[in-house]
């Protein structure tokens, strides 16, 4: 990834990653984003690269009415 503008010295592209408890997070991903070792595999798929659990939505539907 070429940094812009480019740098005498690159360095190695971030990424902020909330790990606090959230049960919503983990369970509408059907392959949740995981940190292993402080690195973060970004998905590869079309779009945002992730493929939503519609099922478990369901579980955190809230009635209106």
């Amino acid at each position: 990834m070429t940094p812009d503008p480019v740098r005498v010295n690159p360095i190695e592209p971030i990424m902020e990653f909330d790990r606090t408890e959230n049960p919503f997070r983990q369970a509408v991903l059907k392959t949740p984003i995981e940190a292993v070792n402080g690195v973060v595999a970004i998905p590869d798929a079309p779009g945002l690269g992730i493929e939503i659990d519609r099922g478990a939505l369901s579980e955190f539907k809230v009635s209106q009415g």
